[in-house]
């Protein structure tokens, strides 16, 4: 069975992560994940998928890094493999959809460098964050620290890597790195009603909108100011504008239908 795969829930799909009892990431679940993001890569491309919700089964989220992964490793061989977990990081940041992820209990290392791939992070009230490879004589390698610094600032994400602590949904509330903290018993079905919103949305601008604010944490305001005009200017050939257009004019705001085209 494999250790990551694909739900469909109307236009949301969702990517699950599933090797009890620890959601523990090897090669395996990595590879499984590869196929996982791709398949949504292409359902996004045909209007298929027009969100992505990330969770996880079992009794925490991840437990991080199957540590025998590691073990032996020459210095070249590690490189590759910190390219891997931060090259589908970066896959699902890249999708051209909305994605949320949900974090029900304990995410640490890579589980959590993988929730910051996504535009979103939503968590339970009892759940808990970190980036603990320093206990081991590591750093994060999947892209969490940089991440981290772009929600949170230089010096917090300075203490999650340099500590190796542990730190509660609030917590990572406070400090912005996770956007909503609800009841755990809450959390998914909250999180579901919330991707379908996203889902119906105009996801064409959606998917616009993203490349101007990754453009705008990874090169600087006047970076993202180049492409605006012509970036934005192209949402003026999609249906969703006209039928928004069309229905504020007649209807009101608030009750356009969008298609994702």
């Amino acid at each position: 069975m494999a250790k990551a795969y694909l739900e469909q829930s109307g236009d949301v799909a969702e990517l699950v992560v599933s090797a009890p009892p620890l959601n523990l990431f090897d090669n395996e679940l990595i590879g499984d994940l590869e196929v996982a993001v791709s398949q949504i890569a292409a359902r996004a491309r045909t209007g298929d998928a027009r969100a992505a919700l990330l969770r996880a089964d079992g009794k925490v989220f991840c437990a991080g890094v199957d540590v025998h992964e590691f073990q032996g490793l020459s210095t070249v061989a590690g490189a590759h493999l910190m390219a891997r977990f931060l090259a589908i990081v970066q896959s699902v940041e890249g999708l051209p959809v909305p994605t949320l992820a949900v974090v029900h209990a304990l995410n640490l290392t890579i589980g959590f460098e993988l929730s910051l791939g996504c535009d979103l992070m939503w968590a339970a009230e009892g759940a808990s964050f970190g980036l603990v490879e320093a206990t081991v004589g590591l750093t994060p390698g999947g892209g969490g620290t940089q991440r981290l610094v772009a929600r949170a600032g230089v010096a917090r994400a300075a203490e999650l890597v340099m500590t190796g602590d542990v730190y509660l949904a609030a917590e990572m509330h406070r400090w912005g790195v996770v956007n909503r903290v609800l009841p755990g018993d809450e959390l998914l079905g909250r999180a579901r009603e919330f991707a379908a919103q996203l889902a119906a949305g105009p996801t064409a601008a959606t998917a616009i909108g993203k490349r101007l604010l990754l453009t705008a944490r990874d090169h600087g305001v006047a970076a993202a100011d180049a492409i605006t005009p012509r970036e934005t200017g192209r949402i003026f050939a999609t249906r969703d504008l006209e039928a928004g257009i069309t229905s504020l004019l007649e209807q009101g705001p608030r009750k356009a239908t969008f298609e994702g085209r």
